[in-house]
């Protein structure tokens, strides 16, 4: 494993298939007035293939040049075809290794590694595409190790502490609820504007046109059928993309790394060292709130994957368990889910956060629109959310452990470890400051920017109470630590 050594044969294939695709997408604009002028046709029928040869020769001599291996405590790549280059990553900036298999990958039983480091940006610093599954295990075990041969052995004979499979009809539910039908909707609308950019001589939107002034023309069951459709397709999207990503999902805490492996065409496999965990959330979304089912996601100092479902630490369990969840995967960060509320004065402030907004919607609806007196609808419904937040915002201190709940439509309770938080302040605008009321700030690390878990319109007493306890953990810590240094 120390030796120089070179990706599998494979990755030439998947150097082809990623960079002829971006290629294709950067000269697709070309390639449709190519077609459309008469005479270039022949021309670019003719450099295409030239094109590709040249790419496959390039491919190969750059999989030829690109070798990786391991010189004492260093990670070493060495690469480039017209210009010679080498990158060097020491152990201790390792942050994170992942290893995934897409489906070229899973083709040829093969698997791809990324590892993170400190201060690599968004994206992975080092990047092995094509490996057999036992030679990338062997180079992750050496990576955490620090650079130590580890004794697969004793390996094998670690505690599992807790172990997880996500069974089918939970997988339903999960992609059935989830969120992703917005980005969706928004997917499409973007593709349907864009298709008279490609099928100019369709005139698409003209006909969409004609079409839209038929149902408005119509009954009105036509236009809430058309809607219904486009936001069914949408559903299904959301439906089968989440399918895709979490299927297979298993999830096991082994010694002081918790492993993930999910995914249907793509195949992903986690490792998240506790050490690297810097907050849990609790996330109940609205869709899911009636069904008792909560999401657990992490904050971590990670870079790659750091939004979306690259986060996700378990993606459905019912809130009864939660407690037993966090006591057998993450002790670090065990405690009871419930919460103290925020004084009735706080209520207030929410009510007229949504209240007000809607009501000058309201009014500039009725000036502008014939039936815009209808929007007054939404003043009450601002002012039912508005109450819904404050009911389901709240605090919890419980040894070394703070939680901090609070609701924009969805709720979010955030459990952080007091030697996980970075810096924490109180804060109050001139309002607040006449009820006796703050708000509550903490910051903790993740990826290269930092994370702030705020509570709004707590009683400053109560915040204090909370600044005094972080402060009094910070000094214990810093005697502790003189007191080793002074032995």
């Amino acid at each position: 494993m120390y030796e120089p050594q070179r990706l599998h044969p494979a990755s030439i294939l998947d150097y082809l298939v990623h960079h002829v695709y971006s290629l294709l997408q950067a000269l697709l604009p070309l390639i449709l007035l190519a077609f459309t002028v008469a005479g270039s046709r022949r021309w670019l029928l003719l450099a295409i293939p030239v094109m590709l040869v040249l790419f496959i020769i390039y491919g190969i001599v750059y999989w030829f040049r690109y070798i990786y291996y391991i010189n004492g405590q260093e990670l070493r790549l060495e690469y480039g075809v017209f210009i010679k280059k080498q990158r060097y990553i020491p152990f201790e900036r390792v942050q994170s290794v992942q290893i995934s298999a897409g489906i070229l990958q899973r083709l040829f039983g093969l698997v791809k590694i990324e590892v993170e480091t400190a201060g690599g940006g968004n994206k992975a610093e080092f990047v092995l595409n094509a490996l057999p599954r036992q030679k990338a295990e062997t180079l992750r075990e050496i990576l955490q190790a620090g650079g130590k041969i580890v004794d697969q052995v004793n390996a094998e004979e670690k505690a599992t502490l807790f172990e997880y499979r996500l069974p089918t009809r939970s997988l339903l539910l999960l992609a059935s609820t989830s969120n992703g039908i917005g980005v969706v909707l928004s997917a499409l609308l973007v593709v349907i504007s864009q298709l008279d950019d490609f099928f100019s001589k369709l005139n698409i939107w003209a006909r969409i046109g004609k079409y839209a002034e038929g149902l408005f023309a119509g009954q009105i069951t036509m236009i809430i059928l058309a809607v219904f459709a486009l936001l069914l397709l949408a559903w299904l999207l959301s439906l089968l993309g989440t399918i895709i990503r979490f299927a297979g999902f298993h999830m096991v805490r082994d010694g002081d790394n918790i492993k993930i492996s999910r995914g249907l065409l793509e195949k992903q496999q986690l490792t998240l060292p506790i050490k690297r965990i810097q907050a849990i959330k609790l996330v109940e979304g609205i869709l899911r709130q009636p069904f008792g089912m909560v999401s657990i996601q992490v904050v971590s100092i990670s870079n790659i994957n750091a939004k979306g479902e690259g986060n996700v630490l378990f993606p459905l369990l019912p809130r009864t368990q939660v407690t037993r969840f966090l006591e057998a995967v993450v002790p670090e960060f065990a405690m009871t889910i419930e919460t103290q509320g925020l004084p009735l004065r706080s209520r207030n402030r929410f009510l007229l956060v949504n209240a007000i907004p809607a009501l000058l919607l309201a009014i500039l609806g009725t000036v502008v629109l014939p039936w815009g007196y209808l929007a007054f609808l939404l003043v009450p419904l601002a002012v039912w959310l508005g109450n819904t937040q404050y009911k389901g915002a709240g605090w919890q201190l419980e040894g070394n452990k703070l939680l901090l709940k609070s609701r924009i439509i969805g709720k979010v309770s955030t459990i952080v470890s007091q030697r996980r938080i970075q810096s924490m302040d109180i804060s109050c605008n001139f309002l607040q400051k006449r009820r006796q009321l703050s708000t509550l700030c903490a910051a903790v690390a993740s990826g290269g920017t930092g994370t702030q878990i705020k509570l709004k319109g707590m009683d400053e007493a109560d915040s204090q109470s909370i600044v005094d306890w972080y402060n009094a953990g910070i000094r214990a810590d810093f005697q502790q630590t003189s007191g080793v240094h002074n032995n």
